[in-house]
């Protein structure tokens, strides 16, 4: 499975500006698989004031996004606002085919997500060349219940759209790990880069195998890479033992 990692910088407020960029990744890399984009990628971290602006004004720029995507048999997994019945979730989104699926909810919510997001209990499975799929979001790679979730579901592989901030770079690194290695799964983040929201995001997406092993750590500074996955590997993982069903 071939993975395109897009580790942008994000304008926080920009969603036309951001988009663009966007725009230009996913028609640069139509022989992957998937593209996928950190946390909030359109429109950066709104505050409960900005909100409702930052949904309404980033909805074209998102309907930009997912026309490009229908245009390319490459699917796109990105961070974004979605609004159901005037409440606010930080999702993740899936575009295929020019239609969207909402594949995750932030279930666990930061400081600055406390009063701008409702806590979602959304998440579910979709499907790359026969093998499955879970999405989480940042924070949520903290808490090992999630991931297991997903796992236990029939996940092979676990992509995290991130907006991870320093100091706590080493906190994904680690946890990334720990998450593949506990359920035998592939796990890959894609962090965002830059000034922004009042701090500095790290960057450092990960690419880690389900035996624990780190495929691909990018640095701090914008960039896009590419890697193929072995699937195989997942098995491979779990030919002596399984995490997942082990009493």
């Amino acid at each position: 499975m071939k993975i395109t990692i897009a580790q942008i910088d994000i304008a926080d407020h920009q969603a036309e500006e951001n988009s663009t960029k966007i725009i230009n990744i996913i028609k640069a890399n139509t022989q992957s698989d998937i593209i996928l984009f950190p946390e909030l990628a359109l429109t950066g971290f709104p505050t409960s004031n900005e909100i409702q602006s930052a949904h309404s004004n980033a909805e074209c720029a998102f309907h930009a996004v997912r026309q490009a995507s229908s245009e390319c048999q490459t699917k796109v997994l990105i961070g974004h606002i979605e609004e159901v019945n005037g409440n606010f979730y930080n999702s993740a989104f899936l575009l295929a085919h020019g239609q969207e699926h909402v594949i995750h909810r932030k279930a666990h919510l930061w400081l600055d997500d406390q009063g701008v997001f409702q806590r979602g209990d959304h998440s579910t499975l979709f499907a790359i060349n026969q093998h499955q799929v879970g999405s989480q979001i940042c924070f949520d790679l903290e808490f090992p219940e999630g991931s297991r979730a997903l796992a236990t579901a029939g996940a092979e592989l676990i992509l995290m759209p991130n907006g991870n901030m320093h100091p706590y770079e080493n906190t994904h690194f680690i946890l990334s790990q720990a998450r593949a290695i506990e359920n035998q799964v592939f796990v890959v983040t894609c962090n965002r880069v830059g000034q922004g929201h009042g701090g500095h995001f790290s960057g450092e997406s990960l690419v880690v195998s389900p035996f624990g092993s780190l495929l691909l750590k990018m640095d701090s500074k914008e960039a896009i890479q590419t890697i193929e996955l072995d699937m195989a590997d997942v098995q491979r993982s779990r030919t002596d033992y399984q995490y997942i069903t082990h009493q």
